[in-house]
């Protein structure tokens, strides 16, 4: 209990700047200047309900001020207001009102002793009240919470409550938030049960039965603000960073109706009719894909927030057509290098030592947007007019950015004699132009060393550790099954036990890949070892006993950390079949729902400084930079891997090695081909193999 007692005072003090200590005596003396001293006898006192101090004052403290008004009487007035019942109640000087009734009960005064008193009115009495008890001892965040509210039901604004009490206005606008949280919560807060921050994380719901269930669930590492916000916010939707909201305008969403709901944390606040927005996206997505295909004489369109895949229902109802090599006119292509042998020109001014490369670069780019429009052009006057009289285009967004993906085909719409078994959709009229699913021509594979093949398993493997540690149930789930493997298979001959031995590969790992000490996989690793290492007790390795007192969920969660460390996913070498680096991870991602770019970017120190300029440029077209691809082949290796680095961070873009076969993290194979219908050079950036 001490330690929540110390950090409920450190968090208080850090939430409650006082503004200017002078300015409150200069307010407290503004306001009693002209009230004058009356001297009333102490059994017409009373204890306010105003009084802003509701916490016990320290007894010690009580008994030396009685015994000083014992041998001098009352020093400073006390600050009273008429109460219904017809006596005074002291709203500022509850400590000495406490004093004196100490000194009553034992007979050192008697009833009608004479107490100096100022007589304020109501509307007032609260303000002295507050102010006064911030020139003694800090005020309580529990009493500040109550005292604030009450205040502000009088009719006053959070910024004369703060101008008056010496706080400043965010801080008051904090506190009344506070007020509104559950009463249970409040007087946990009162004993010291549960700090500020804490209160504040769980006031990001308004609702009480939620905030309340979860402080109670809570525990251990677990009662952090940061884990609290999560757990009551699960499920909510965040405005700030929504693809939906900043494509749609938050001026159309609210304009349509729709409404924000805000916490103490953020100004974005939270989506509170998600329907409405995603019906907003699909009709604008839908306005977008019609202009597009009257303008380019499709036969259908379609607004969609997601793109169309080649798996599960979308490859029942459709067959996706792959995109044609560009048809250049004459003219184009004669513009095409033209502008080809001006970017030489502009690159080998560039190398002297005199140019201006800021002006070299600029004209660079603005030939190489003509080029990549006049690309984008020769891509869609490539559709053959049969293919436009029969197939669609369907609009969408792709990681906030819109999405254009042609040559889409119904097959409902294919005569049944031309749905072949296989599923290509090839038909007589169609037989010229191949289909998403048939095998393009793929190039001889560029090997990998054996020391960066393990070093990306390696890599991939840290992530793997770090999603899974995060997900206690889901590595009981593995060791179970690993346990129900050993019992029984009958082809296991060993009898032991509970002979399991762990050991944990995390610094294997960093062995092999030294460059990911400082990645984010490494980061929440580290983060939840401390976490847990701090809920050890003192020589917790010599005995089990501490840990009977740990409940099932606890001793899960540790479990969950402790196994996640043993997985181990390095490799010397890529999968035989297909090519992967740390292949044997693919069914615990698959069981976590595990995206690896979410963990992990390539860097030059860990992958583009280790492969060939040629796999640079590769690996740049593959993300959709072609542009940056071509730049990379006329540098020098250390700067190609710098300028990869670079472009390749605005993307989500990981090698294809380190991805799965099939999961469902990986993009959808219509999202890849979308590149190369990009009407704009701008719908190409960002896009991950």
């Amino acid at each position: 209990m001490s330690n929540s007692k110390k950090t409920t005072a450190s968090k208080s003090a850090k939430l409650s700047p006082i503004v200017n200590r002078e300015e409150q005596i200069k307010v407290t003396e503004q306001a009693l200047v002209n009230v004058p001293v009356e001297m009333v006898p102490f059994s017409q006192l009373a204890l306010s309900p105003l009084n802003v101090r509701k916490a016990e004052p320290d007894p010690v403290k009580l008994q030396e001020l009685a015994d000083t008004i014992k041998a001098v009487g009352v020093l400073h007035n006390l600050i009273v207001h008429r109460l219904p019942e017809g006596q005074l109640g002291a709203a500022a000087g509850g400590r000495r009102f406490r004093a004196l009734n100490i000194l009553l009960v034992a007979g050192a005064i008697a009833p009608d002793y004479a107490v100096p008193v100022k007589i304020v009115g109501d509307d007032v009495a609260e303000v002295i009240s507050a102010i006064e008890n911030l020139q003694t001892e800090s005020m309580h965040p529990a009493d500040q919470i109550m005292s604030f509210a009450r205040i502000s039901a009088s009719g006053k604004t959070a910024a004369e409550i703060g101008a008056a009490m010496g706080y400043s206005t965010k801080h008051v606008q904090k506190f009344l938030r506070l007020a509104g949280m559950a009463p249970a919560l409040l007087a946990e807060l009162a004993e010291d049960n549960i700090n500020v921050d804490q209160l504040v994380a769980l006031s990001a719901s308004e609702d009480h039965e939620r905030q309340q269930n979860t402080w109670k669930n809570a525990y251990g590492i677990y009662k952090t603000p940061k884990e609290l916000r999560n757990e009551v916010l699960r499920g909510e939707v965040a405005a700030v960073g929504n693809r939906l909201l900043e494509f749609v305008g938050r001026d159309v969403y609210e304009q349509a109706g729709g409404g924000f709901r805000y916490d103490l944390f953020t100004d974005e606040g939270f989506i509170s009719d998600t329907v409405l927005l995603q019906t907003l996206t699909r009709q604008k997505l839908t306005e977008i894909a019609v202009g597009i295909a009257q303008a380019e004489g499709w036969s259908w369109s379609e607004g969609r927030s997601e793109g169309v895949t080649t798996y599960g229902e979308d490859a029942e109802l459709y067959l996706l057509l792959g995109q044609p090599n560009p048809a250049f006119t004459d003219e184009q292509s004669t513009r095409m290098a033209e502008l080809g042998r001006q970017l030489d020109e502009l690159s080998e001014q560039d190398d002297g030592d005199d140019a201006d490369h800021a002006a070299l670069e600029q004209a660079a780019d603005a030939c190489q947007a003509e080029m990549d429009g006049i690309e984008g052009a020769a891509k869609i006057r490539a559709w053959s007019d049969d293919v436009r009289a029969r197939g669609g285009v369907v609009v969408s967004l792709l990681r906030g950015e819109l999405s254009v993906r042609r040559g889409i085909m119904k097959r409902c719409d294919l005569p049944e004699t031309e749905r072949d078994g296989n599923n290509s959709g090839v038909t007589p009229h169609l037989s010229s132009t191949r289909t998403e699913n048939s095998t393009p021509e793929v190039s001889p594979a560029k090997t990998l060393s054996a020391v960066l093949a393990k070093s990306l398993s390696s890599e991939r493997t840290l992530a793997v550790q770090a999603a899974l540690a995060e997900q206690p149930q889901m590595a009981l789930v593995i060791f179970v099954h690993d346990c129900l493997k050993s019992t029984f298979n009958h082809r296991s001959y060993t009898a032991s036990t509970l002979k399991v031995t762990l050991h944990a590969k995390t610094g294997l790992m960093l062995d092999n890949a030294p460059t990911s000490a400082d990645g984010l996989a490494m980061q929440h690793l580290t983060a939840m070892h401390d976490a847990w290492l701090k809920l050890l007790p003192e020589d917790w390795h010599k005995s089990w006993d501490w840990l009977l007192t740990w409940d099932t969920q606890q001793l899960i969660n540790v479990m969950g950390y402790c196994l996640a460390k043993t997985l181990d996913g390095a490799s010397e070498r890529l999968s035989d079949k297909d090519g992967k680096a740390g292949k044997d991870l693919e069914p615990v991602e698959a069981l976590l729902n595990f995206t690896l770019r979410d963990w992990w970017l390539p860097t030059k120190a860990n992958f583009f400084g280790r492969i060939s300029k040629e796999q640079i440029a590769d690996s740049l077209l593959d993300a959709g930079l072609s542009g940056a691809s071509r730049d990379v082949l006329k540098m020098k290796k250390g700067d190609a891997a710098e300028r990869a680095e670079e472009d390749i961070t605005h993307t989500r873009w990981v090698p294809d090695c380190m991805l799965p076969v099939i999961a469902p993290s990986a993009l959808p194979e219509s999202d890849l081909v979308t590149v190369t219908d990009a009407e704009t050079p701008s719908e190409t950036t960002g896009i991950a193999a």
